[in-house]
């Protein structure tokens, strides 16, 4: 897949959406079919192929390899910050990642606040998780998540570590957001950096989706235990708002789990999903796979 956009031209695609999808004066509905839109023509390849299902009473894309090949799952929690977004935003990550492992990739469309506040989507995703992890086996089975949708994973995790469950093979997070009660306005020159959040926009999120209860660990994981997880893949960028929570995750792991971090240098907010668009998304796409080729038993056929 060879990247068509200039990193410069890129970043201003980025500025887009900030201004005119993710911005706090847009109402959500608003906010979501702009969204859609944007992701409306995005084609996949011919290579692969996407259908829908009903797993734990939620719908969930799915998106497999059309030559048959099954070699492992790998489930995707979509970001928005809990209050936008769907599996369309990710598709092309997903297939791109399909098609390069021969793995069956699960997109579930979660509720989304503030319709629905926590626990709604974590519920969701935990209980799609569950069904699916079950029916592969979790060696096979890795969980992943972008911006909030790393945060639900990562929490869907840690309900599983404090129920004494199976757990994944593997975490992959991707931008993660993982502390809620962070304003966001203690170091003005990332805000200025980042080309897509805004600490407004965050801060409105947050509140649609666990008002009042943002201390809460399954709402802002980084205030809770974080023993016992798998290997956990995080992938950051240096002009993300939210990098401070991918640094203080990492430092977390530190001597209680293995952490493999990637951060690109100059890059912003979830850029890893822009798959054939940025070399840097494919190099990081590289480097996902080969992550969960490690430490995943997926079939090499």
């Amino acid at each position: 897949m060879t990247p068509t956009l200039p990193v410069p031209v890129a970043r201003q695609i980025a500025k887009l959406v900030s201004r005119y999808i993710v911005h706090v004066s847009i109402p959500w509905e608003r906010q979501r079919s702009r969204m859609d839109r944007a992701f409306s023509a995005v084609k996949l390849p011919k290579s692969i192929a996407m259908t829908s299902e009903d797993i734990a009473s939620v719908r969930v894309e799915v998106i497999r390899p059309i030559d048959g090949r099954n070699n492992g799952a790998v489930l995707h929690v979509h970001g928005g910050g809990f209050t936008v977004g769907s599996p369309s935003n990710i598709r092309i990550w997903a297939a791109a990642l399909s098609d390069r492992l021969g793995v069956t990739v699960y997109l579930p469309d979660y509720a989304l606040a503030p319709e629905h506040p926590y626990p709604a989507g974590l519920d969701q995703v935990t209980a799609v998780i569950d069904q699916v992890m079950n029916e592969v086996g979790a060696a096979s089975f890795a969980l992943s998540g972008d911006s909030a949708g790393a945060n639900l994973a990562l929490s869907a995790t840690l309900r599983r570590v404090n129920a004494h469950k199976t757990l994944p093979a593997c975490l992959l997070l991707v931008s993660p957001w993982l502390d809620l009660t962070n304003d966001r306005l203690d170091d003005p020159k990332l805000i200025k950096r980042d080309p897509m959040l805004s600490p407004e926009w965050l801060a409105a999120s947050a509140t649609a989706y666990a008002p009042g209860d943002l201390e809460n660990p399954e709402v802002s994981p980084l205030l809770g235990s974080l023993d016992g997880l798998p290997p956990v893949l995080v992938q950051g960028a240096s002009d993300d708002i939210l990098v401070p929570d991918a640094n203080e995750f990492v430092a977390a792991l530190e001597g209680k789990s293995p952490v493999t971090y990637n951060v690109g240098v100059g890059l912003w907010h979830d850029f890893v999903m822009q798959v054939g668009m940025l070399a840097a998304a494919d190099e990081a796409l590289v480097n996902t796979a080969e992550f969960l080729i490690e430490h995943c038993e997926f079939s090499r056929a």
